[in-house]
This record gives structure tokens, sequence and C-alpha cells, in this order.
């Protein structure tokens, strides 16, 4: 856990950053130098995205210092501008600091999700068909990894600190996504004693996960 709020922190940095050069009340001339701010808003989104893939990429879904340190090597390499640009941005967000609390929690579940997935695959491929399981697997990986990336550019597009925008734009891809997860857990073997493997308990957690996830989040979009 501690290694995914380091990468949350990392990610928040880089979205508080990106939000900051579009706020006119800020003194730093990289807001009033329109050419500049632009080519550093594509650099800070490219790193985002990097470090968000490389992440969910993570083997088996484990999480250490070495998988975090592949993440922000991955983004710094798609942030040249913003690279040479890390004081004036670091003095630019720090101007006034706006935390989104109820992004981050989404983004850290939206990991969460594939880190899971990632665990459950391991556990489960000694007991099934190797092919069926990894073709399946890919299908939720690809959909949890879209469904990331689709919150992530809809939230900087958006840029106001709120959920609702981003989770309208990824709930049908969960719901989906979900859909896929549940036959990778048809996969699993049954057992006579009523008891699951380590794998078909993993697969199963994350159907939970997601269809609690998009049914919270078709909720919070619905107008009171």
């Amino acid at each position: 856990m501690n290694e995914l709020n380091r990468a949350l922190d990392d990610l928040d940095g880089l979205h508080e950053a990106f939000h900051a050069l579009s706020d006119p009340q800020r003194a730093s001339p990289l807001v009033s130098n329109a050419k500049l701010g632009k080519k550093l808003r594509h650099d800070l989104a490219a790193g985002a995205d990097a470090y968000a893939s490389t992440l969910i990429s993570s083997s088996r879904g484990e999480l250490d210092a070495k998988r975090i340190k592949k993440c922000r090597k991955e983004a710094l390499a798609r942030m040249p501008v913003a690279v040479a640009n890390q004081r004036r941005l670091a003095a630019l967000v720090n101007e006034r600091r706006v935390p989104s609390p109820e992004v981050r929690t989404d983004v850290q579940l939206l990991l969460n999700l594939s880190l899971h997935c990632r665990a459950a695959l391991e556990a489960l491929a000694p007991t099934v068909d190797r092919r069926a399981a990894k073709a399946l697997g890919n299908k939720v990986l690809v959909e949890l990894r879209k469904a990331t990336l689709r919150y992530l550019s809809t939230e900087r597009e958006v840029g106001n600190g709120s959920p609702e925008k981003p989770r309208s734009a990824v709930v049908e891809r969960l719901k989906k996504t979900e859909s896929h997860a549940r036959e990778f857990v048809r996969l699993g073997p049954g057992s006579a004693d009523g008891e699951s493997s380590l794998g078909a308990t993993l697969s199963k957690d994350v159907v939970d996960m997601l269809h609690k996830t998009s049914l919270d989040w078709t909720a919070r979009s619905l107008p009171a």
C-alpha cells in the first residue's frame, strides 16, 4: 500500500501541475505563455498516462520500489519540456495546492482493479486452460487500461476536481469489463468440498469490485 500511495502522490503532482497551467489567477509566467503552456500540458498528460500504464502492467500484480522507479522513468521520457521546466512547475503548483481527494480515490480503485486482476491471473493459471485464461484475462486487462486512461483524460478535460464526469465516461466500459471477468471466473475449477482456490477467489473479488464500482458510479451520476 505504501508503494501505491507513492504512485498516487506522483500522479496527483502531474495532474495538479496540468490544471495549474490553466489557472489565470496564478502569477507564474508559465501561465501567460500560451505556447509553452500547451507544450507543458501535452507533456504532463503523456507522462501521467505512461506512468499509469506502466504501473498496471506490473507482473503478477506486484507493486514495489522497482516498479515505481520504472513508472517514473517512463513518465519522464515523455516529458522533455516539463522536465526542463521542473522547478518553475513546482513553484507554480505550490502557489496554491488544489488536491482532489475523490479523484485520487477513484484512480486508486481503478489501479487496484488491474493489479488484482493480474494477481488473479497468476494464481488461476496453473489450474485452468492457459490459452483460454490468457485470452479472457487480456480482455479484462485491456478494458481496465482503457477505462483508467479514459478516466484520467476526462478528468484533465473537466479540470474542476469533481469525479462525476470522469466516472460517467468509463462506467459503461466497466460494465463491459465485468462481463469479461465473469467469463474468466467460470474457467476456474470447482471443488468437491465447496472451497475455492486462491485464483478463483481473487477472480471473484475482481468481479465483485467491478460490479460494485459500476453500480456506485452509475447511481452517483444520476440527477438527484
